[in-house]
């Protein structure tokens, strides 16, 4: 069982190559989310979970260049990118890669001013992992996230028979900030991030790296099959891009 999860993650590994994002995002869209946050101290304290190679990570060490980041993913390689991007920088001192799993998380309470997310968070489920990372948070501290969300509210019976099988927490923006309340959080903000963040910056990328798979392993089923459940995706999305997208949510906590 564990070869052939090896083997999952070398193939997905291999289609992401040479990516900025793991997930639907742009910087346009972290630097809009970055102003649902009333920062009112210079010194804040940031973590950012499920950071990959921390291309987020270091746009809110550059709008907040007083701050200290530790930023965490359970991808070595991503951490180590990461480091070393921060090293060029010169900020090696207030930006700290660590390669942990969110579930593992041996932060102190009331540690942090801004915990950041981009696309992670449905690893846990969102409603899980907004109440667990509750206690790391400062009084009047801030969760920012990414989740994806039903935006319509009749999405095509497609996209509903592809979503209840990859994500059963899938919901409705409304759904997800009712969740948010549940959890003892004001949600100070949300917004839908543009079809863009699709298609060019992660769908485009993706497309040219699966045909260079495709001539790669010509006759791999186990490396075609993965070829084709993200080309699948692919095709549901520019066919229902009005059904879903990813929504960032800002949330206080009471």
């Amino acid at each position: 069982m564990r070869c052939g999860v090896l083997i999952i993650e070398k193939y997905f590994y291999e289609a992401f190559n040479g990516m900025k994002r793991f997930g639907p995002g742009s910087d346009e869209s972290t630097l809009r989310a970055i102003k649902m946050f009333p920062a009112n101290t210079s010194r804040l304290k940031i973590l950012d979970i499920g950071c990959g190679i921390g291309t987020h990570t270091l746009i809110l060490a550059k709008h907040f260049p007083e701050a200290d980041i530790i930023a965490i993913d359970n991808h070595a390689p991503h951490i180590e990118k990461l480091n070393e991007a921060a090293a060029k920088r010169g900020d090696s001192c207030r930006i700290h890669g660590i390669v942990m799993s969110m579930f593992e998380m041996t932060f102190e309470n009331e540690s942090f001013d801004l915990i950041w997310s981009e696309g992670a968070a449905y690893i846990a489920g969102f409603s899980h992992a907004i109440r667990d990372w509750k206690r790391l948070l400062k009084p009047n501290g801030y969760i920012i996230c990414s989740e994806i969300s039903w935006i319509s509210d009749a999405p095509s019976e497609e996209s509903k028979l592809f979503w209840k099988e990859g994500y059963s927490e899938m919901n409705t923006v409304a759904c997800k900030i009712k969740q948010i309340q549940e959890q003892g959080y004001d949600c100070t903000g949300h917004f839908i991030c543009p079809v863009s963040d699709w298609t060019v910056n992660y769908y485009e990328p993706i497309a040219r790296n699966l045909k260079k798979m495709e001539e790669r392993y010509r006759g791999n089923t186990q490396a075609m099959e993965a070829v084709q459940n993200l080309r699948d995706e692919i095709i549901l999305y520019k066919k229902h891009p009005a059904d879903y997208s990813y929504v960032f949510y800002a949330m206080k906590k009471k």
